[in-house]
């Protein structure tokens, strides 16, 4: 986020983290496994995981400058909005 700002602290260049962000084609993924919704002053960027025992999703709000990593040690049998870490998304954009 602070990359986005040019103020990046480990020399990725503001033109770059635009690039990481930005749709091609005009998907709404950006790379494996990374989604976009929204545009500009509202994009919001997921990216979920999940396997034997685990789950996981990262939300972030580059313009905002606020995002979350939430994981659990439980795989719960349902997709992960559907489950704990929906609650915890629902709660961070409410």
């Amino acid at each position: 986020m602070n990359a986005l700002k040019g103020e990046s602290k480990i020399g990725i260049s503001e033109s770059l983290a635009k690039e990481m962000i930005t749709s091609r084609r005009g998907k709404s993924w950006t790379g494996l496994g990374v989604f976009l919704e929204g545009s500009e002053k509202a994009l919001e960027i997921t990216s979920m995981g999940w396997g034997v025992g685990f789950q996981c999703m990262m939300v972030a709000y580059p313009h905002l400058e606020k995002g979350a990593v939430i994981m659990t040690n439980a795989e719960l049998g349902v997709h992960q909005l559907k489950g704990i870490i929906g609650e915890i998304y629902k709660s961070l954009i409410s």
